[in-house]
């Protein structure tokens, strides 16, 4: 009975421990938090003690923030600042449910919000909080620094060639197709590939359906292939070369992504828009984008860039890159981040 007491006590004790959060340079550690049946997974690297931090939104929905994680990020700005890789809900490592009735854009703003206030009550309430959304992580950015109040949370916005806009998105995604696929054939370049995205665009003008609008981004994918300009990588590489010193978790992560696929979240994405409440956005914003970016146009950061109503802002262009500056045009990408946090942290 004496030993059930003690090793009673000793859990209780345990349990009642505060957990060590390290202030330092050269930080690296993860946590988990819980929010509506969703178990969602935070890495926080780099320097903590600097009270400068930067969100990272990855893209998807269902893409995880794994890859995000790059060596040359953390050479680069995690030595100065403190960079989250947060895993959304059905996303990367995160856990719980398949929460079904819980994927959908209100919830993940919340979780956003909920991973926020854990980060501030974790390393301060005086930290320094920049947001960085890619893709899809634009659009949930977009929802959350428009609802009233919330920006109040951050410095600034970093977007990264992140949508806004979806139908918007789709429409611009048809014309940089059709205007680039025009040229390379008029260069007779690339002729057999550019002809069926050419031809697909010219068949399909408008009120895109949730199947043309996937077939839009599959050839806005396919189409950074027969770009020259582009600094091009392999994306199947990078995840064989760094999986396992990484310890990516790729079951997790490829089942969470199936499901996020497949779910019924894309359909109310297909019609979702925030131009029309950008003007509410005064933080400062920094746009970054690809030049050969089709899945999300240059037209489409122009548009998020002209209706916002920060006085501060700024737009850069790679014109090395595609939808993912992030291995297109690393330099360029954390040099911009660096020279725009640390002009407003």
């Amino acid at each position: 009975m004496r030993k059930v007491v003690f090793f009673s006590l000793i859990f209780l004790f345990s349990r009642c421990q505060k957990e060590q959060i390290t202030i330092s340079g050269n930080v690296s550690e993860a946590f988990y938090v819980e929010n509506a049946g969703a178990s969602m997974r935070v890495l926080v690297q780099g320097n903590t003690a600097s009270k400068t931090f930067i969100l990272f939104i990855h893209g998807g929905p269902g893409v995880s923030s794994y890859f995000y994680d790059t060596k040359y990020i953390s050479k680069n700005i995690g030595d100065k600042y403190a960079i989250v890789y947060w895993d959304q809900r059905n996303a990367g490592a995160s856990q719980g449910t398949v929460n079904g009735g819980n994927l959908h854009l209100d919830q993940m703003v919340d979780d956003l919000k909920k991973v926020i206030e854990v980060l501030k009550f974790r390393y301060g309430q005086d930290m320094s909080l920049f947001l960085l959304g890619h893709s899809f992580g634009g659009l949930l950015a977009a929802d959350f620094i428009t609802r009233p109040g919330y920006q109040d949370m951050i410095k600034g916005f970093i977007d990264v060639d992140g949508s806004h806009n979806y139908p918007l998105n789709d429409t611009l995604t048809r014309q940089a197709l059709l205007t680039e696929g025009n040229y390379q054939i008029s260069q007779k370049k690339n002729v057999s590939n550019w002809t069926p995205i050419v031809s697909y665009c010219i068949n399909h003008k408008g009120n895109f359906s949730l199947e043309e609008s996937q077939q839009l981004e599959t050839y806005a994918t396919q189409a950074e292939n027969y770009i020259d300009s582009i600094n091009h990588y392999n994306v199947v590489n990078l995840v064989l070369k760094y999986s396992i010193p990484d310890k990516i978790p790729l079951t997790a992560v490829l089942c969470n992504l199936l499901y996020s696929e497949d779910s019924n979240f894309n359909k109310e994405l297909a019609v979702t828009q925030f131009s029309t409440s950008l003007n509410i956005v005064t933080v400062p914003v920094l746009v970054l984008w690809g030049k050969y970016d089709f899945t999300c146009p240059l037209a489409l950061g122009e548009d998020f860039y002209n209706r916002i109503s920060s006085t501060d802002k700024r737009i850069a262009v790679s014109v090395k890159s595609g939808h993912n500056m992030i291995f297109q045009d690393k330099q360029f990408f954390c040099n911009e981040i660096d020279a725009f946090v640390l002009s407003h942290k």
